[in-house]
Formats: C-alpha cells, sequence, structure tokens
C-alpha cells in the first residue's frame, strides 16, 4: 500500500519551481523592487537614508560594521556607482542635477543642484528602490542570478592575473614606512625616520628622545614604553624589538612575519577584486565573471562579448596611482627643477627627492618625495574642455576632506610647480597661480577617448599592489555559435535516441522515465545559474553525458522491478522491492562518478572544471530524480489503485 509523503511532494515541487526561478527571464521593473539595488549586505547593515531639510539624500555610516575587505572609502565608492546609474535612469545628470559628498563624520550626501532635482527628493529616494520589499530570508533563497553563457559560448576575452607577492610585499613596506611617522606623531612620539631593511623585511624604526625625558629615567622609560606598545599594534608585524639605544634616540625593529605578509596579500587580493570589478563595470563590459582562484594568488577575468584584448588588457595593466607631489625647486635658482630627455638628470639630489618622467616626452623631473595627496580621494573624474583652451582635459573632483587638503596644498605652495603623477609617471606639472578650492585638472593632449578612459581608471580606484598577467585567450565569437548549435544538436540527437529505445522498451513506465530525464535537465540548468556558474562547451559534454547517466539509473530500477514481477508480485509490491534493490546499485556507481567530478574539479582549470561542475550536479539531480521523483509519480498514480498489470 502506498503511503502519501507529503514532505516528498513538497521537496520535489520547491525543487521544481526554484529551478524554474532560476531559468526565466525576470523585467528590472518586476525584480527591482523585490531585491532593490544595494547589495545584501548593504540592506541589512547600513542605516536608511533620510531626506534633509535641505533636499539632500544622507546616510551615517559611522558604525557600520563593514565586512571583510570592505571599507569606508570602498563603500563610498559603490554607492556613488548605483545611485549613479540609478539616477541616469530617472533622467538626472551628475554634477548638473547632483553632486556627491562625504565629510569628515562619515556621512555621505547625495546633493541635489538643479531645480528639477530638488521638487521631490523623497519620491525620488523611492524610485530608487534602494531596499527591497521581500524579507531577507527569502531573498536569499529567491534566485537573483541567471544562467550565463561561458566564453567559448559567447566569446570574448579570458584572463588569468597572478598577485605580484614581491610586490606587495615591497608596497607593505613602503607604505608603513610612511604611516608609522605620523602614527607617533599623533601620540606625541618623536619619530625621525623609518628605514626599510630589505635584505632582513624588517623596518627600524628610529624613535628620538626629548631633551626633557633624558634626565628622569622614569619619564623616559614610559615614554619609551609608549613608543614601543604603540609599534607593536602595527598589523601584519611581530613585536618590535629594541635593537639599540643612545642618550638621544631608541632603534625598535619591527620584523614582518610569514603569517602577515601572507595576511596582507589576502587583503590586497580582496581589494584588487573589489578594483577590478569596478573597472569592469565603468568600461560597460556586460555580464563579467571576475573571481579568485581558490587557494592561489590569482584571479581570472572572463569578459563575454569583447571582441578584442587590448582594451581589457590596458584595464587590469594600469595600477591607476594617482599622486600630488611638488616639483623640487632647483639650486641653480627658480622653482622648476626639470629637464629634457636631451640633458641628463643630476647624479646627486637631496635625500628626500626623487627623479620621475614624464609619461609621453620623457622629461625628467627632481620631485620632492612626500605625497601631498593621492588619488583614494576622488569621488569622480570626468573629461571636459580647458577653461581658457579647447583641450580636453581630466577634471577631478575630492570628496570633504581631500577637497580641504588640496586647497590647502594650493594655497600653501602659489608659485611652485605641482607635479601630478600617474603610476609613478608624470602627467603634467603646472604652476599654482592660485589657492584652488573646487575640481582639479589633469591636462596631457588627451584625445576625449583618452581622456574618457583616464576618467574611468581613476574613478574605480588604484590597484593596491602589482598585478601581471599570466594568460591571455580571445576567443571569437564565431566559434562561440558554433559550440552552442553543435552542442544543442548533440543534446537534442541524445535525448532523442533516448526517448525512442524508453518508450519502445518500457512502454508507459519509459515516459514516467522521460519526464524525470526533463527534470533533472531543469535542476541542473537552475543549479548552474544559482551557483552563478556559466554554461561552457564542457558543460554541455557534461550535460549530454548526464543524459545517458539519468537513465542508466531508471534502467537498472526497471530491470528490478521486472524481475519482481516475473516472481509472481503484486504491482505496487514489485515496484517498492524494485527501488530497494536497485538503491545501492545506483549509490555506488553514482557516488565513483561524483568522486571522480570532485577531483576533476579541484585539480583541474578552466574547461576542466566546467564539465566538472556539470557533471556532479547532473549526478546529485539524476539520483533524485530517479530516486525519488519517479517513484512518487508510481505511487500518485498507481500506488492505491488494483493493478493488475504494469506497463514496463
Amino acid at each position: 500500500m502506498y503511503r502519501f509523503n507529503i514532505w516528498k511532494i513538497v521537496l520535489i515541487l520547491g525543487v521544481l519551481v526554484f529551478s524554474v526561478l532560476y531559468l526565466i527571464p525576470t523585467p528590472d521593473s518586476f525584480y527591482n523592487p523585490l531585491y532593490g539595488n544595494l547589495p545584501l549586505w548593504m540592506q541589512e547593515k547600513l542605516p536608511p537614508f533620510e531626506v534633509t531639510e535641505a533636499h539632500e539624500l544622507k546616510v551615517n555610516l559611522t558604525e557600520v560594521e563593514y565586512p571583510e575587505g570592505i571599507s569606508f572609502q570602498d563603500t563610498t565608492r559603490e554607492l556613488e556607482d548605483i545611485f549613479g546609474v540609478h539616477l541616469g535612469k530617472l533622467d538626472f545628470a551628475q554634477d548638473v542635477d547632483y553632486e556627491f559628498d562625504t565629510t569628515e563624520a562619515r556621512e555621505f550626501y547625495v546633493r541635489f543642484l538643479s531645480e528639477k532635482a530638488r521638487q521631490n527628493p523623497q519620491a525620488t529616494l523611492d524610485n530608487l528602490h534602494l531596499r527591497g520589499s521581500l524579507p531577507v530570508f527569502v531573498r536569499r533563497l529567491i534566485p537573483d542570478t541567471r544562467l550565463k553563457l561561458g566564453l567559448d559560448l559567447k566569446g570574448g576575452v579570458h584572463l588569468v592575473l597572478e598577485v605580484d607577492l614581491e610586490a606587495s610585499k615591497a608596497a607593505l613596506f613602503k607604505e608603513h614606512a610612511l604611516s608609522i611617522p605620523d602614527e607617533l606623531r599623533t601620540e606625541d612620539i618623536l619619530c625621525r625616520e623609518v628605514d626599510w631593511v630589505e635584505g632582513e623585511d624588517a623596518l627600524n624604526v628610529f624613535v628620538g628622545i626629548p631633551s626633557r625625558f633624558r634626565s628622569d629615567a622614569q619619564q623616559k622609560t614610559q615614554y619609551l614604553e609608549k613608543a614601543q606598545r604603540i609599534l607593536n599594534e602595527i598589523e601584519f608585524f611581530e613585536n618590535a624589538s629594541l635593537s639599540n639605544e643612545t642618550e638621544i634616540q631608541a632603534v625598535y625593529q619591527l620584523r614582518l612575519t610569514q603569517s602577515g605578509i601572507q595576511q596582507y596579500s589576502e587583503q590586497a587580493i580582496e581589494q584588487v577584486l573589489i578594483v577590478l570589478r569596478n573597472r569592469v563595470d565603468a568600461f560597460g563590459v556586460s555580464e563579467p565573471s571576475i573571481r579568485r582562484e581558490a587557494n592561489q594568488p590569482r584571479i581570472i577575468v572572463e569578459l563575454p562579448g569583447a571582441e578584442d584584448s587590448s582594451k581589457p588588457l590596458q584595464i587590469v595593466r594600469e595600477m591607476g596611482r594617482l599622486e600630488f607631489k611638488l616639483v623640487k625647486k632647483s639650486p641653480a635658482g627658480g622653482n622648476f627643477w626639470s629637464g629634457t630627455t636631451d640633458t641628463p638628470p643630476p647624479d646627486n639630489i637631496p635625500e628626500d627627492s626623487e627623479i620621475s618622467y614624464h609619461r609621453e616626452t620623457g622629461n625628467w623631473y627632481v620631485l620632492e618625495s612626500p605625497v601631498l595627496l593621492t588619488g583614494d580621494r576622488i569621488t569622480d573624474a570626468f573629461p571636459t574642455t580647458g577653461r581658457t583652451s579647447f583641450d580636453i582635459v581630466v577634471s577631478l573632483s575630492f570628496d570633504g576632506p581631500g577637497r580641504r587638503k588640496f586647497a590647502q596644498i594650493t594655497g600653501d605652495h602659489i608659485g611652485e610647480h605641482l607635479a601630478i603623477l600617474l603610476d609613478g609617471k608624470v602627467q603634467s606639472a603646472p604652476v599654482i597661480q592660485d589657492q584652488i578650492v573646487g575640481n582639479a585638472v589633469i591636462q596631457g593632449n588627451f584625445t576625449y577617448e583618452e581622456a574618457s578612459y583616464l576618467s574611468n581608471i581613476l574613478k574605480a580606484g588604484a590597484f593596491p599592489v602589482g598585478v601581471q598577467i599570466a594568460k591571455e585567450d580571445t576567443v571569437g565569437p564565431t566559434l562561440g555559435k558554433e559550440s552552442i548549435d553543435n552542442g544543442i544538436l548533440a543534446a537534442l540527437i541524445g535525448l532523442g535516441i533516448v526517448l525512442v529505445f524508453m518508450v519502445i522498451y518500457y512502454r508507459l513506465s519509459g515516459l514516467i522515465a522521460l519526464v524525470a530525464l526533463v527534470f533533472n535537465m531543469v535542476i541542473i540548468l537552475g543549479a548552474l545559474a544559482g551557483f552563478g556558474a556559466a554554461l561552457t562547451l564542457p558543460g554541455i559534454a557534461g550535460l549530454v553525458l548526464t543524459i545517458g547517466m539519468a537513465v542508466d539509473a531508471n534502467v537498472l530500477i526497471f530491470e528490478r522491478i521486472r524481475e519482481e514481477l516475473r516472481t509472481g508480485k503484486a504491482v505496487w509490491a514489485a515496484i517498492t522491492n524494485g527501488y530497494q534493490r536497485a538503491f545501492l546499485t545506483i549509490l555506488d556507481a553514482n557516488l565513483t562518478t561524483f568522486f571522480t567530478a570532485l577531483v576533476l574539479y579541484h585539480f583541474g582549470t578552466g574547461p576542466i572544471k566546467g564539465f566538472a561542475v556539470t557533471l556532479g550536479i547532473g549526478i546529485l539531480a539524476s539520483m533524485f530524480t530517479a530516486i525519488v521523483v519517479t517513484r512518487e509519480i508510481y505511487g500518485l498514480t498507481i500506488g492505491n489503485r488494483d493493478v493488475q498489470q504494469l506497463s514496463i
């Protein structure tokens, strides 16, 4: 006697519904209000946006708990990107209808400028659909992705990037050599200099002892203990050790640990991922796939639809680090120490100076080493025409602290030359005519395309460490179309042959197996979409193979049922025993293949992984449909009926 199992029916229907939901297209007009346009972590952790009395949108980010690898600046940049896209859909133009701003109190503002934008800010906020109406737990279940085609089917560019660990270590030492003195000075500790001991992976910190402490042993001890306590709290380095002490200074050594460089590299890779996503989004590449390779300092970038690799290569090769430095005053007189390519640069320059070259002309400049301002403070960059000419320039907007710092720099150094460097090369070195309290401008004889490219790079942010291209492949769309056609044809031929065989050989039971087979295909494609995987040519091969494996399980079950019927057992008893006797055989055969798929996925790369993913999902789906779905179909149709003969 068949017992109706409500939980099995709910399970089958639930899997079917979710699989179909992942496959059907969803229009933005329906999708956005349900899910919201902010990432889920922002919807959970950010306080609601408020409409201020000045008709602005504001959110306070002071007490926000950021996910690992995401900073305040990353958050504000992502907010600017989201608002920029969706305000554009409402016909608002940046710098005409609105602008962004951040304050020292970590408040993020969308300031409306035009009368049109200021007319009804609450309605604008509502139309942005920043937060979804679905509860969070429902959104974690209902899909927010759709099935994508891989590069071999759609065509595009495949890049493998390696993070330069040596460069990341050098960047870490350089960063701390600049930040430690400032950090100590804020605590009233005199730091004379910080030297990088390259051969030993260590920093020597020279802490000066003020004269007022030299004669009082207790005060001197407290002063040095305070300095050492601050140094011990520096991330990635082991506790500071006193290497030398004189009457006027103490030298502490900070040694970089292996776990420290590993931790720093992990953070750097996550930051590179964020910058890459921002850059790819800025250049309008649809459906990009940017992911980290498991347990490796490598990043896989797949850009479907990109016709050649020139622009993607340029996107990832540019570090995008913008710096402002003063040009050193010439010892021969004047305030501009520079020379052309025909003039050799000086051999001896002051310790606090460096030589840098122009990106285009190769002219050299002697710059003061301290960085006055970096591109981290940029909120927007866009191409425009110069104020006194029709040349194309890049205009930069800073956040609140950045604007104040830039105004201070230009106010304190009127008449001097301010070098603007991109990735260590001088882009331009204009003379500061007056204090600048608004936007900065980068000149460079740009075309509009070059200015737009530079603007997008600067808006997306700089890589925290160097990256290098380990592998580059370009797949043409013609190959993709041919692959899709051949793959679909192979799947249809295989499905057709299986259909004919099952119906002829197993009759009505064969039709039940075919229903399960279609269900199996829906589950596989839905699972690929749900995991964010892309359907590739090897994936189609795995799909075709799964068709045969799914039917194989049904064949085992049907043959067991036939054996039970030959012994004279009743129909339902034969079905029950047939499933029980075939279960272990099916489990053994599928588990061995599933473990093989796991090995292929773990050790394989690229296409092999695509095949392994589809095969693994197909095995689990075929077991579910063969053992659970077909049995419940038998149960619902003939389980409680007095059937004397089974069409098998």
